[in-house]
C-alpha cells in the first residue's frame, strides 16, 4: 500500500478549482488504496488546531508564520517556506510516507525538496500553473519584470530536483519540456468531470425557458473566473463559428457574479458581456458582477 504525504497550498473547506481537484485526486488515489495524508501551507489562513477532519479527509495544519521577516516584501515568502518546511518535517516523521506530493505553487515545492532529501524519501511534483504566469493574469507583476524572472528561475529549479513532474494540460507539459526537463519525466493529469456526482436538472426548468427563450434550444455556458489562463479567448474565437448553428444559446459568468452583496461590496457590470453577428441565433445576456 503507497502511503502519499500532499503538500497543498489550501483545502477544503475552501471553495476553489484547486480544492475541488486537490478533493478529487485525493479520493481517487484512496480508491486505488493508497493512503493519503495532507497537509496546507499558512495560506490556508489562521488555525489554533494542528488538524481539521473535512469531509471524511483530515489535513494537518501549518500556522501562520510570525515574526518581522513575514511582514516584508520577499520576507514573508521565505517565511512561509520556513514554516510550512518545518511542519513537513514534523508530519511526515509521524506518518512516516513512501513519497511526498507537492502541489503548485513552487513556495510548497521547496519545502517539499528539503524535507524530503533529508528523510531520503522520493517527491514529486504537480504544477497546476506557473506561479510566475498566475501573478501576470491576476495583475500582481508584469511578464519580463525581475519578479517574473526571478519566480520563473525557481520553479525551473524545482522541477529539474524533484523525481517526477505532474501537470494538468499538454500546455503546460510543453513548457515544462522545453525548460530542459526530460519529456518521459513528466505526466499530464488533465482536469476532468465526475458527472455522477451531479444531479442534472430534468425536467428543465419551465420559467427560466420561458425568461430566456430557451425552448428547444442547446444551451452552452461558462460559469468561472475571468482569467487568460482559462482559454475563454479561444471560446470567443469559436463563436462566430458556433453561432451560425440555429437554436444555439450561449452565456458566460464569472464567479464574482455569485457572490452575495456585502456591506463593502462595490458592483460592476463587467462580469457579463456577450456579443453577436446573427440576430436570433445568439442572446446577449448581462449580469452585475459583485466584488468584495
Amino acid at each position: 500500500m503507497i502511503r502519499t504525504l500532499h503538500v497543498l497550498d489550501h483545502s477544503i473547506p475552501l471553495h476553489s478549482g484547486y480544492t475541488f481537484r486537490t478533493a478529487a485526486l485525493l479520493r481517487e488515489q484512496r480508491a486505488l488504496g493508497w493512503e493519503t495524508f495532507h497537509l496546507t501551507s499558512p495560506k490556508q489562513g489562521e488555525t489554533s488546531a494542528p488538524f481539521e477532519d473535512v469531509d471524511g479527509l483530515r489535513f494537518y495544519r501549518t500556522p501562520l508564520a510570525t515574526g518581522t521577516l513575514s511582514k516584508l516584501p520577499i520576507g514573508k515568502e521565505l517565511a512561509l517556506m520556513k514554516q510550512l518546511e518545518g511542519r513537513l518535517e514534523e508530519v511526515a516523521r509521524e506518518v512516516r510516507p513512501d513519497i511526498i506530493h507537492a502541489h503548485s505553487p513552487v513556495l510548497n515545492a521547496l519545502p517539499a525538496i528539503k524535507v524530503a532529501r533529508k528523510l531520503g524519501i522520493p517527491v514529486v511534483y504537480e504544477i497546476r500553473a506557473f506561479w510566475e504566469d498566475a501573478a501576470v493574469d491576476h495583475g500582481t507583476t508584469n511578464e519580463g519584470s525581475l519578479r517574473y524572472r526571478a519566480t520563473r528561475k525557481l520553479e525551473t529549479r524545482a522541477i529539474q530536483q524533484v523525481d517526477h513532474v505532474f501537470t494538468i494540460c499538454e500546455g503546460l507539459r510543453a513548457d515544462i519540456v522545453a525548460r530542459g526537463i526530460p519529456a518521459e519525466k513528466v505526466t499530464v493529469i488533465p482536469n476532468a468531470v465526475d458527472i455522477a456526482s451531479f444531479n442534472l436538472a430534468s425536467p428543465p426548468s419551465a420559467e427560466l425557458q420561458q425568461k430566456w427563450g430557451l425552448a428547444g434550444k442547446t444551451v452552452i455556458g461558462f460559469i468561472g473566473s475571468f482569467y487568460a489562463y482559462e482559454g475563454l479567448d479561444l471560446l470567443l474565437d469559436a463563436l462566430p463559428a458556433i453561432i451560425k448553428k440555429p437554436r444555439i444559446f450561449a452565456f458566460f459568468s464569472s464567479a464574482a457574479a455569485l457572490k452575495k452583496p456585502t456591506s463593502a461590496s462595490k458592483p460592476t457590470n463587467s462580469a457579463l458581456k456577450i456579443t453577436s453577428s446573427s440576430p436570433g441565433a445568439f442572446h446577449t445576456v448581462r449580469s452585475t458582477a459583485i466584488t468584495t
